[in-house]
């Protein structure tokens, strides 16, 4: 080894820390492990088991990267952000429990601010690096290619410096974005791609709640037309870029989805139930008879799970459904009944209630999942159940291995919506995400935090099994390299109207009765910030501060500090209408 040689050697160590920091090269995920609590843990740690609810001692609110004990479950808690200090203004948050906050390799975590921006963290030093967009490097670019407000971003599967995404409340076109750099490629062009009933499509999304399938390579959306109206669903191969399949329809859903292993679309609505189609459109199977909270996630042998809770039940069953296995109807019936579905545990306990997201985006530790709670409210007899305000790691069976994460450690009375937890979970379940205020009564004061875990801290697999690819309805396998170089054709082409006859869902299943427990509820104050939420993503670059003043100038702003009052949810004020 030559001098100079040597000197690049050792010198190579301190270039790394001073780049990764600025985001101009990737740390790899081994070199990082569990980046600032990569110490904290013995070895052999386990998570606390079972359904406990110790009391939670008060806690100052720690400084950001301040190495933090979870005092009741053991577990390394980090604050990630500061927004008060950090560009972005007002809060700084993790977007949704159903969107993947961690890149491939655990190198990258991004949040979302009140300013309408997106905003990258190296998740080794926390260290803020930049807003992210092609404007930021670009100033002139077209607003088509921007990345804000409701642009619904999504990692790259492998490629850790890579973020997908569509326009805010989508577009006609799929974008990749590399985060080093703020420069984009299209990814994908739908414009031309889809039959005459999508020629005025103007906003193909998801609808703020969607996400591909855990290998990236499939994507459905919804197709709307320049009036938010449904013109129908597509389900788009992202590998071989083209159009699996498409459907016309006008009845407009809360939000769709892939499911994780990309067999099923999704659709969830108040109106039409939830229901799984397959990629091609010809069959589909009804998973619940209204929208929830819930997200899709690997079953311990790559099964396509649906978790969800049903209010509607006379205990408020958490659940999840074997997709793959609940038999499927035509696509154009109009009734069918509910798939079966595995109990995890009553939501209703004497009286008690919460409110509840899921995550399944551990793929690599399939078979989990991330529960967190928010507004629970108390027994009858004044206790707290087992599942109070806290961050849970579920295992997805009957009986559940239930393990406590942290205290949420929210004020329900101040930040409304914007401070819901939403924890959401790395690709390797070591890392959770998720929202607080830390207890201030500041609707503003809103951080990230961060729990890191051992990945052997839970039981089960660490990789994603691998399991066959079963198509939906009359799919046909995915044709081999030599098949496409030989010309065989897939089973619709681009712009043809091939199996796209139109057809509304109508749902004529009656709802089990509520036993007299509470139905979905929400309060008052959080309802007026929710349908406020609208005005932040489309007003997505003017200043914060002027934004929230708006928000506050609402009828019933006042009442934000009621968090004792529930009252049942209506259908449009049941989640987020960002549109």
């Amino acid at each position: 080894m030559t001098a100079l040689q040597i000197r690049s050697f050792r010198f190579r160590p301190l270039l790394g820390l001073l780049l990764a920091p600025l985001g101009l090269i990737s740390v790899s995920a081994s070199a990082q492990s569990l980046g600032v609590c990569s110490s904290f843990y013995s070895s052999g740690f386990t998570l606390t088991q079972g359904k406990v609810n110790p009391t939670m001692p008060s806690l100052a609110k720690p400084a950001k990267g301040a190495v933090l004990k979870e005092p009741n479950f053991n577990t390394c808690l980090v604050r990630a952000t500061v927004h008060d200090t950090e560009p972005p203004s007002t809060f700084a948050r993790t977007d949704y429990s159903r969107r993947q906050s961690f890149n491939a390799n655990n190198t990258y975590f991004i949040v979302y601010s009140n300013d309408g921006w997106w905003h990258l963290y190296n998740a080794t030093t926390l260290q803020y690096l930049r807003k992210l967009s092609p404007k930021v490097a670009n100033s002139s670019i077209s607003s088509e290619f921007h990345l804000a407000g409701d642009a619904e971003p999504h990692w790259h599967p492998t490629d850790p410096n890579s973020l997908y995404y569509v326009p805010n409340n989508g577009g006609t076109k799929l974008l990749k974005l590399d985060v080093r750099t703020n420069t984009h490629t299209i990814a994908a062009d739908f414009a031309g791609k889809l039959p005459s009933w999508g020629s005025s499509a103007a906003h193909i999304w998801s609808k703020s709640e969607g996400s591909p399938s855990a290998d990236g390579r499939y994507w459905g959306f919804q197709v709307e037309n320049s009036s938010f109206g449904l013109l129908g669903y597509m389900v788009w191969d992202l590998q071989n870029n083209r159009l699996v399949g498409s459907r016309q329809d006008n009845s407009r859903p809360d939000h769709s989805s892939m499911s994780a292993a990309g067999r099923w679309y999704i659709t969830s609505s108040d109106t039409t139930g939830t229901w799984a189609w397959s990629p091609d459109f010809t069959k589909k199977k009804k998973l619940h008879n209204k929208s929830e909270h819930s997200d899709m996630a690997l079953g311990p042998n790559g099964q396509d799970y649906y978790v969800s809770v049903d209010y509607q039940s006379s205990a408020g069953d958490v659940f999840f459904t074997d997709i793959d296995a609940c038999p499927a109807v035509a696509a154009s019936v109009t009734t069918a009944p509910v798939c079966p579905r595995t109990v995890l545990f009553p939501s209703y306990i004497n009286g008690a209630a919460t409110a509840m997201h899921f995550s399944g985006k551990g793929f690599s530790k399939p078979g989990w999942m991330i529960w967190s709670t928010y507004a629970t409210t108390a027994s009858r007899d004044g206790s707290w159940p087992w599942f109070t305000n806290k961050i849970y790691a579920v295992e997805l069976k009957a009986n559940p291995r239930v393990y406590p994460i942290a205290y949420t450690r929210r004020t329900e009375s101040a930040g409304g919506y914007w401070s819901e937890p939403h924890a959401t979970v790395s690709r390797d379940f070591t890392r959770i995400a998720f929202n607080s205020n830390w207890g201030v009564n500041n609707a503003d004061d809103i951080d990230t935090y961060i729990v890191h875990i051992p990945q052997s801290a839970l039981p089960g697999g660490t990789t994603t099994p691998t399991s066959s690819r079963v198509t939906g309805g009359n799919l046909p396998p995915v044709l081999s390299a030599a098949a496409v170089s030989s010309g065989a054709q897939a089973s619709q082409s681009p712009g043809s109207d091939a199996g796209t006859a139109s057809s509304t869902v109508t749902d004529t299943a009656t709802d089990a009765g509520t036993g007299g427990e509470p139905a979905r509820f929400v309060s008052r104050g959080e309802r007026v910030l929710r349908s406020g939420a609208l005005l932040v993503r489309n007003m997505a670059l003017l200043d914060g501060t002027s934004i929230r003043a708006a928000l506050w100038s609402l009828p019933g702003a006042s009442l934000f500090d009621d968090d004792d009052t529930f009252e049942l949810e209506s259908e449009r004020e049941k989640k987020r209408n960002r549109r």
